[in-house]
């Protein structure tokens, strides 16, 4: 905490001090149960805060509130005054970079420089990009086929109550994925966050008051996905539900919702193939290959977990991956030489180093990585080694399941409709990458890869405005860009006749 100003200290000092409380109808309230649960600092085992954990009566008071302003106050709102509302938020969050920023690093245990470029003022930016949606949310006029003096068009409209619940790896940026395009199309919305990861969006929530958002309009209530988030789901008034996690807590919220036939979108679970050619940029094409699984400590569902190479540069290749794994600093990650940090939770931990022995027991090579690091001093954080394991085929566990952890599997290929086929094994399409000077090797890869995202010569090089989908059992719907607004509306259809 000595690393940021004064005022910021006392700030943070003050919103830690005492049990978070929710965010309903514009004011702050403990849980009706007064059950509460911790938030752990990954770095060090110890305990952060004490967060109230909402139940089902509380999701009834928070749905509630948002049915009420949706039908009331919200309902009322310009899209001007919206777009001017999500700048506010925007301004507010810039504004309270530092304390975001710290909260966002002690809670997940990104490194301190990513927390605020990529995750804090990341959030800033989306909310920004879908105030401009705000004002731009049209329908169309048509010609009928049948003819006749008759007028006909469509109206874009808000959809209503929407519970969102996000995942632990990407706290205040994940809030602001869900919350910007739904506040932008003007519906109201009960957000839950991981019970892992709370923090950040319970301070957003104070800037989302400050902001002058109308009371209800934003709810905020923490706990569980088993309980809070069943009880988000199953909710008679909520409208619609977006989910990003694993795939089969996906699969079991869409059951759920079915029984009301809310809309859902799901961002769920990848184990995205990472392909590097003999002629690609091989510095670049390792630079992005080592970026694809450590980034956030390789807790991303878009994570390049399994990178292909083909054959001729296949040692050159994974001579570099592995030392590039075993010169990376793993550290505090409030220490600015620290190049990763630690894993979110015990229990991730574990299951991570669970993995790596799975790999082993199937004749898996650990050529880097596979144990905590030396350091005595990270002995009490779930700190791990970036681990590249070799000699393993797509039956394997470690290659096939999603294992959310600095863990990269590496595969020598041939031929690329060999490639492609390999590529293409997996129930998941959530993301790819391709490594290649040759554009038309480049096209045939794009097109027959099985998943919503293709990156050329790069990875992770996403953006507000470009869509975020899953293929297969990586999801349902789109995030981002117009097809992440689209969502959150409906279409309704208007003939008028003219005679």
């Amino acid at each position: 905490m000595e690393k940021v100003l004064d005022s910021v200290q006392e700030r943070i000092k003050t919103f830690l001090s005492e049990p978070k409380k929710m965010f309903i109808n514009g004011e702050f309230t403990a849980s009706v149960s007064g059950k509460t649960f911790q938030s752990i600092n990954p770095a060090n085992g110890q305990v952060i805060a004490t967060v109230y954990e909402a139940g089902d009566e509380d999701v009834d008071k928070a749905v509630a509130a948002a049915k009420t302003a949706f039908k009331g106050p919200w309902s009322k709102y310009s899209p001007a005054e919206r777009t001017r509302l999500i700048h506010k938020l925007a301004d507010l969050i810039e504004e309270h970079v530092e304390e975001l920023t710290y909260l966002e690093t002690i809670d997940f245990g990104s490194i301190e420089s990513l927390s605020r470029h990529g995750w804090v003022l990341g959030a800033a930016d989306h909310f920004r990009y879908y105030a401009g949606w705000a004002t731009k949310l049209n329908g169309e006029t048509m010609t009928l086929t049948s003819g006749g003096n008759k007028h006909a068009y469509t109206i874009r409209q808000p959809i209503g109550v929407c519970g969102q619940i996000t995942s632990w790896n990407f706290p205040i940026l994940g809030a602001a994925w869900k919350l910007a395009p739904a506040l932008a199309a003007g519906n109201t919305s009960v957000l839950k966050p991981s019970q892992f990861t709370s923090l950040t969006t319970l301070y957003l929530a104070q800037l989302i008051k400050e902001a002058g958002f109308p009371d209800g309009v934003v709810n905020i209530v923490t706990g569980p996905g088993s309980t809070t988030g069943e009880a988000i789901t199953s909710h008679p008034d909520v409208d619609k539900v977006a989910f990003t996690g694993s795939t089969s807590v996906g699969k079991r919220i869409m059951r759920k919702a079915a029984d009301t036939l809310k809309k859902v979108t799901l961002e769920l679970g990848g184990k995205s193939p990472h392909i590097i050619f003999a002629d690609a940029d091989i510095e670049k094409a390792v630079q992005n290959a080592f970026l694809g699984f450590t980034m956030n400590q390789g807790q991303v569902c878009a994570a390049g977990s399994r990178v292909y190479v083909e054959r001729p540069v296949y040692k050159e290749v994974t001579d570099k991956l592995v030392e590039m794994a075993k010169n990376l600093k793993v550290g505090d990650p409030f220490d600015p030489t620290s190049e990763m940090g630690p894993l979110v939770s015990k229990e991730q931990y574990e299951r991570v180093t669970n993995y790596i022995e799975i790999a082993k027991q199937e004749g898996g090579k650990i050529l880097a990585g596979g144990n905590a690091p030396a350091d005595s001093s990270l002995a009490d954080g779930y700190y791990l080694e970036p681990t590249i394991i070799a000699d393993l085929n797509e039956n394997c566990r470690a290659v096939k399941e999603e294992i959310f952890g600095p863990v990269l599997c590496i595969l020598p290929f041939d031929d690329v409709d060999e490639v492609i086929e390999r590529g293409n094994l997996t129930e998941y399409g959530l993301a790819s990458g391709v490594h290649t000077r040759d554009i038309n090797k480049a096209h045939k890869v794009i097109n027959a890869l099985d998943a919503g995202t293709v990156w050329v010569n790069a990875y992770y090089n996403s953006d507000s405005a470009v869509p975020l989908a899953g293929f297969k059992q990586s999801g349902v719907g789109a995030e981002h860009g117009y097809p992440g607004i689209e969502i959150y509306t409906k279409t309704k259809a208007v003939v008028i006749d003219l005679d």
